[in-house]
């Protein structure tokens, strides 16, 4: 069953137009990663899919309910973590604050109760009886994500969910949304691209407002790129002329357009004694050789 479903959609601020005749469709579970560079929509439609902005022209459909006719039962269906989100009542502890957003989302006292228990456990929130107020941007985080995951959602929205995260609480998230995955569709927009890779089922690659590739994270890449063949990491400076080369911190990637050109690579580097090795081209070559202006 498809979860969400856009065709045509368009938005424009002024003479920019952050989304030119979107139309894609996503299938119930899973997680969808949206990337693109910055400018490319990625806010612009996670905020129109939830209801927080009005497209110019389109529809979206979200387990088949068109959005704009059905508001009140469409908003039971998803819930959301902006990019900028922020705790707004200070005085309240995390266990509070995911208790009374459960509340709010119409569940009972009893029941709200023990979801709040059960997402602070989950999360690791060993500081639950804490003043919000009192707690580093990194803790508050944390709560916002416990508090949006912990409801009997549809469709999960979070735009650039790990920021302020450290490493193992990344790690723990990617745990939890696996497992919400599993009966929910999971939306989330990231610049962490191999976290993109290694997470989600799907990508979906935006270029100034409109879809330039569609699918699982190993195809995006040969999907994109289809004039490489492969990639050369080669560990070292390395330069040759008339081929796509990068330079990757102390590194070299070098972008082959056939199998002859990759032997020829390789073969030079042997003869030089530079160490390398091959690789598959990844999404994030897409942002170090795509053309996304």
């Amino acid at each position: 069953m498809e979860a969400i479903a856009v065709e045509d959609l368009t938005k424009s601020y002024g003479e920019i137009k952050a989304l030119d005749s979107l139309t894609f469709s996503v299938q119930e579970g899973g997680i969808l990663g949206i990337i693109g560079p910055n400018g490319a929509g990625k806010t612009t439609l996670v905020r129109i899919l939830s209801l927080l902005l009005k497209p110019d022209k389109g529809r979206i459909l979200l387990y088949g309910h068109e959005v704009n006719s059905r508001k009140s039962e469409i908003k039971n269906l998803f819930a959301l973590l902006p990019q900028e989100a922020k705790s707004h009542f200070y005085t309240l502890t995390p266990f509070e604050y995911i208790y009374h957003y459960l509340r709010m989302r119409g569940f009972s006292r009893k029941d709200a109760k023990i979801r709040a228990g059960k997402a602070v456990e989950e999360f690791g929130i060993d500081y639950a009886d804490k003043i919000m107020s009192t707690l580093s941007g990194g803790m508050v985080r944390k709560t916002l994500l416990a508090m949006i995951l912990s409801a009997d959602a549809k469709i999960y929205y979070l735009d650039e969910p790990t920021v302020g995260l450290d490493v193992e609480n990344r790690l723990k998230l990617w745990e939890i949304l696996r497992e919400k995955s599993k009966n929910s569709t999971v939306v989330i927009t990231s610049h962490y691209l191999n976290e993109i890779s290694s997470v989600c089922d799907n990508v979906l690659l935006l270029k100034k407002g409109r879809v330039v590739a569609f699918g699982k994270p190993e195809k995006i890449a040969r999907q994109y790129l289809s004039q490489f063949h492969s990639k050369i990491v080669v560990f070292g400076e390395f330069t040759k002329e008339d081929y796509t080369t990068r330079r990757a911190g102390k590194n070299t990637f070098v972008y082959t357009k056939s199998k002859s050109e990759e032997r020829e690579v390789i073969e030079e580097l042997k003869d030089t004694g530079i160490p390398f090795k091959r690789e598959e081209l990844t999404i994030e070559d897409i942002f170090l050789v795509g053309d996304l202006r």
